[in-house]
């Protein structure tokens, strides 16, 4: 290939990541995660860009093409591969059906982009994607590539083969470790290929370069970019969403489940031959004391309250109860006794049904009828607990989960017992402030 091509394109992408900076500040840490390399690899593909998180490949002269084609085409492929970068779609599971996660993370990336409303970035395609953004995100709620894909598993390879001509752009080839052939990068000055080009980055220790990177754009647009915010909106939910740090969904629910243990006198390993002779030999001292306690398994008392107001998606409460129900089942022994109480409630305690024993919990979700359908208020349910507690039912509560989608009226006093709201992610931006009392964790790591 042409040194003065390469030497050209490299100026173009020069001239689109200084553009982006100048534009985009925040994404600086993104940005200088990448360096450039032309690959001749690329020359003989579909698409003229890609990356793996460590080098933004491309073909030269695509990218001379594209830019005399469409001036924002570049800058906007650059964008797009710094934002596969910052939520790290390239560290893939390796059950992941390839083609539906490769769209979905395209149709994410270019939905964030979207939502910046660049004019420097803008391209002709825009309106198609704007229209297919829009139906999706009424059918998913939160644009981000978990959730697409999601989506994408239950679509017709007909509607697929529609939104890849649309949105597939660069090369995911990298991605996948039996596709990549990174030994064919191009040497600007020599135009040579180094078969020793790249140095060895294990993915864990690139996937923390890169999570590092995006907790510094979080923060940046947390405390230094506030006036953005509008710009920004969508994308800084999606980065609080992926910067978390997940929890396992069984070991939290655990913790509230697990069954405790007290000392008792344990009577049964108590001998009373040897006591006996001992208060008839000395008169009033047993010649043994008694084995004085034991360890004794209490009963496993456990609240879960789903709000039934007509805002929570049934369909969502269901895959909650059945996650949870699992894991309650995987966690029981024979021996064990249980109270478990399944509590409905809108804006009014609208059912309770008292579960004892595994072919009862069985049984409540085979014919599992929600009621309510009303508005939310949390504060009839911790009533209606404390209640509950008052006349003995609920002793020694371990804990009470409760699914919401955060919107109600939230108790102002702290409960006696450990309390988490379960939320779904899509409302993640709009939960309104919650008590400091409270546990959060979000349905998507269940």
């Amino acid at each position: 290939m042409c040194v003065e091509i390469i030497k050209v394109a490299s100026e173009v992408l020069n001239f689109s990541r200084q553009r982006t900076l100048v534009n985009m500040r925040f994404l600086e840490p993104a940005i200088r995660m990448l360096t450039e390399s032309p690959s001749k690899c690329m020359c003989n593909r579909s698409y003229g860009m890609g990356t793996d998180g460590k080098n933004l490949y491309y073909n030269p002269e695509y990218v001379l093409r594209a830019y005399q084609k469409e001036k924002g085409f570049v800058s906007r492929m650059y964008l797009h591969l710094v934002v596969h970068g910052i939520f790290r779609h390239f560290f893939v599971n390796p059950q992941i059906e390839q083609r539906k996660w490769d769209l979905a993370c395209d149709m994410a990336t270019e939905y964030i982009i979207e939502s910046w409303k660049l004019d420097f970035a803008d391209i002709s395609a825009g309106a198609d994607e704007k229209r297919e953004l829009d139906r999706i995100r009424k059918n998913v709620g939160l644009m981000n590539a978990e959730k697409i894909y999601g989506y994408l598993k239950k679509t017709k390879e007909s509607e697929i083969d529609w939104l890849e001509k649309i949105f597939r752009r660069d090369d995911h080839s990298f991605w996948y470790p039996e596709t990549k052939n990174r030994n064919d990068v191009i040497q600007v000055k020599s135009g040579q290929v180094n078969q020793n080009r790249e140095v060895m980055f294990s993915n864990q220790k690139l996937e923390e370069l890169w999570k590092q990177a995006a907790k510094k754009i979080q923060v940046d647009l947390e405390t230094f970019m506030k006036s953005r915010s509008g710009e920004t909106g969508d994308f800084l939910v999606n980065l609080k969403l992926a910067n978390r740090k997940k929890q396992d969904y069984s070991a939290f629910l655990r913790k509230f489940t697990r069954l405790g243990e007290r000392m008792k006198i344990n009577d049964e390993e108590f001998d009373y031959n040897f006591y006996t002779y001992g208060m008839q030999l000395y008169g009033n001292m047993p010649l043994i004391e008694p084995l004085e306690y034991k360890d004794v398994r209490v009963v496993k008392t456990f609240v879960t309250v789903i709000d039934t107001s007509g805002s929570v998606e049934e369909e969502k409460l269901r895959r909650f109860l059945e996650k949870t129900y699992q894991i309650l089942k995987s966690g029981q022994k024979s021996e064990d006794r249980v109270n478990f109480h399944l509590i409905q409630c809108d804006a009014l305690v609208q059912k309770d049904v008292k579960i004892t024993s595994e072919k009862e919990l069985e049984q409540v979700m085979e014919d599992l009828t929600l009621y309510g359908r009303g508005g939310t208020d949390f504060r009839p349910a911790f009533e209606y607990i404390e209640e509950l507690r008052k006349n003995g039912e609920l002793t020694n509560l371990n804990g009470m989960l409760y699914f919401t989608d955060g919107m109600g009226v939230y108790p102002r006093k702290k409960p006696e017992y450990p309390v988490a709201f379960i939320y779904d992610s899509e409302v993640l931006d709009k939960i309104p402030e919650v008590p400091a009392w409270a546990i959060r964790y979000l349905m998507d790591d269940i």
